[in-house]
């Protein structure tokens, strides 16, 4: 269920700015939802430690359904736009929720087992979930594609709730309130630069530099400058999540403000990517990568995550009129490549090395969620207000080719810090 919301979100947003005109405003749409996450990130272990775990699960699921229902009776972009935060608001929690609940209860081979296990569910989800965004929102419009599939998430959580009746972890592991809060005003901030005003430019830029100075204090010492071992790791999963969601951000934008397609060949092209994703991500969770095997496959995952960014900045031109399958087909390219590097990855950041560096399970996996959350935040953001620009300026193609460009330099820097995670650990379980 949380894969067909993310193929909605992505699809209808370039609609949902059009019916409302608030293509000016995709940044902020787009980072709306990131800084309400950041707000209740912290809380997830405290809510556990103080509440049954099925109770924190139906609690949030409400809040998620209330969002939902606002963002589809919306009738301005800014109360779609509140209706997209008060849905964040629950996805923060959400995250530590369930990641800390992997990590502190499950064994470490049933933890891998799960974690790996998303990729399968994530099949299934490539194929429903664009098929029902691009369906339900071409028929019935992106309003009732808001809601419609409320009643099996509600089912879902329903089931899922009745098994997780204790609390769980002792909450001492939160995330620093203060820290989250200041990383949610820099993506605040950086949306903020597709007003295209010198203020907003400087507004953006300081954003940027907060979060960053602020995710330096929330992460393991040395992952911002990827010292070698876990804290490179860390960088490396940052790096990568930041080129691949930040890019999920801006590829409906490109197809339907671009290039003229439909909301379902947006979705179309979206699933592709998933569809590789999770597909890449199952042959690795088969055959985990080694130590020193490691770098090997992040060069070859690397490599078709470029290849794919290549194929979005052609297609950004529209050469010979094949825009729209070029992005389908790069779109997949980097689906397969972020599938290739991620969960060997992700595996570095919550297994405990050979030698103990002092971070225990609950961090690693707090580390893990917020440098997803918070490099995907950040470029989506940022990349979608430079597609704001783009679409009402003199130059989109240019504007729109560098925003690609840009993320290839992130997967550029993650083959460097790729190589540093392996650190002096020549092993690693299987």
């Amino acid at each position: 269920m949380a894969g067909i919301q993310s193929y909605l979100l992505a699809t209808i947003v370039p609609v949902v700015a059009a019916e409302l005109d608030g293509r000016h405003l995709y940044g902020v749409i787009t980072a709306s939802a990131q800084v309400a996450m950041f707000v209740t990130m912290p809380w997830g272990p405290v809510l556990l430690s103080r509440f049954r775990a099925d109770r924190v699960l139906l609690v949030l699921t409400a809040v998620t359904v209330a969002g939902s229902m606002l963002a589809a009776l919306a009738p301005t972009i800014l109360l779609f736009v509140a209706g997209r935060a008060v849905t964040g608001l629950a996805t923060g929690a959400m995250a530590t929720v369930s990641l800390s609940a992997i990590v502190t209860v499950l064994p470490a081979t049933w933890r891998r087992v799960v974690l790996a296990g998303y990729n399968a569910v994530w099949v299934a989800a490539s194929l429903v979930g664009p098929v029902y965004a691009g369906a339900v929102a071409d028929t019935v419009g992106w309003r009732w594609a808001l809601v419609l599939y409320l009643p099996l998430l509600l089912a879902a959580r329903w089931v899922a709730a009745g098994q997780l009746r204790r609390r769980l972890g002792s909450g001492a592991d939160r995330l620093p309130v203060w820290g989250a809060l200041a990383v949610a005003a820099g993506v605040a901030l950086v949306g903020l630069l597709g007003d295209g005003r010198w203020w907003a430019l400087a507004a953006g830029l300081a954003g940027a530099v907060l979060a960053l100075a602020a995710l330096r204090g929330l992460l393991p010492a040395g992952s911002l400058r990827a010292a070698r071992g876990r804290p490179a790791a860390v960088a490396t999963l940052g790096l990568i999540t930041a080129a691949h969601l930040g890019m999920w951000s801006v590829v409906a934008i490109l197809v339907q403000d671009r290039l003229g397609g439909s909301p379902g060949q947006a979705a179309v092209a979206l699933a592709g990517g998933g569809m590789g994703w999770a597909v890449a991500g199952l042959v690795v969770a088969r055959w985990p990568a080694t130590a020193p095997g490691y770098p090997r496959r992040m060069n070859v995952g690397l490599s078709l995550m470029l290849l794919g960014l290549i194929g979005l900045a052609v297609a950004v031109a529209d050469p010979g009129g094949i825009g729209v399958p070029l992005v389908t087909v790069a779109w997949t390219v980097m689906g397969l490549g972020m599938g290739t590097s991620y969960l060997d990855t992700l595996n570095r950041v919550v297994d405990p090395p050979v030698e103990q560096d002092g971070v225990d399970p609950t961090h690693a996996a707090g580390a893990a969620v917020l440098v997803e959350s918070a490099g995907g935040a950040l470029v989506g953001a940022a990349a979608a207000a430079a597609f704001s620009l783009a679409l009402d300026g003199p130059w989109p193609v240019p504007v729109m080719t560098g925003v690609f460009v840009g993320a290839g330099l992130l997967v550029v820097l993650a083959g460097t810090t790729s190589r540093r995670a392996v650190g002096d650990d020549r092993s690693i379980s299987p």
